[in-house]
């Protein structure tokens, strides 16, 4: 069945995983990436279309002939959703040829993210707030700043890992407690409490739940209930290296909160 398909149509095909896989890997929701799928598929003028997209894969079927693109990496880039979005809205119109969208596209996926040093400031600014919501004053305010960059810096050691998301969030809740249970004497008394707070806010997985509950509502069930053990497996991590962190403070001379 796949040798009656043109070479033509098999790039346009491809470009619909792309465009989907772009979608899946920098934060969009499983509805969104079929919708997309969908509207070039239709600019594109295909007929009989199936799409089906998951958290680690996207499916795309048209004719019998079946592509299976695999997910392998998963962030949160606006503005490569927003560019991509348009590209696809473009193919629909009719204003976009195959060879604009292909260029298009990968132009998408070559944007840089955010500076490091960015990233890190960003960290340490969030943590640094929430210290402050949680109770904390002006010397909280400073430590949890601090902190909050220290624990960005040092999560690109765990980027190429397996299971590198995991042993980054465990890894900067055991840094958050230990660095917070050293800053004491700095610090007012029940300010620790709210360093560790602002100083794990950051390795939160607040968007990827919301995203799940979002999945959960439009009926994608399967993707809504991997996003949020996903969420809730990551949010875990950080507790535990906080426990981590706190028991070695304990075993050092410190004090268990």
């Amino acid at each position: 069945m796949q040798s009656t398909l043109s070479e033509s149509t098999k790039q346009q095909i491809a470009l619909i995983c792309r465009a989907a896989q772009l979608i899946l890997e920098n934060g969009g929701e499983t509805y969104r990436v079929e919708e997309t799928a969908l509207r070039m598929a239709k600019g594109f003028g295909l007929k009989n279309v199936n799409i089906a997209a998951f958290p680690t894969s996207i499916f795309v079927e048209v004719d019998g002939h079946m592509r299976v693109t695999r997910i392998n990496r998963r962030g949160t880039n606006t503005t490569r959703l927003e560019r991509t979005n348009s590209v696809s809205r473009s193919v629909e119109r009719g204003e976009m040829t195959a060879q604009q969208a292909q260029a298009e596209l990968e132009a998408i996926a070559a944007l840089p993210g955010l500076p490091l040093w960015v990233q890190i400031a960003a960290s340490g600014l969030t943590a640094a707030s929430f210290s402050l919501l949680f109770g904390g004053r002006l010397s909280a305010f400073v430590v949890s700043f601090l902190i909050g960059m220290l624990v960005q810096l040092v999560q690109p050691l765990f980027s190429n890992m397996e299971m590198g998301a995991l042993f980054g969030c465990f890894a900067g809740g055991a840094i958050t407690a230990l660095l917070a249970q050293a800053s004491s004497p700095l610090l007012p008394a029940g300010s620790v409490n709210a360093v560790i707070a602002g100083g794990i806010m950051p390795l939160l997985t607040g968007l990827l739940m919301t995203t799940a509950m979002r999945d959960t509502m439009y009926g994608d069930l399967v993707s809504g209930v991997t996003r949020a053990a996903e969420a809730l497996l990551l949010a875990a991590s950080v507790a535990l290296g906080v426990y981590v962190g706190l028991e070695i403070a304990a075993m050092m001379g410190g004090m268990l909160l």
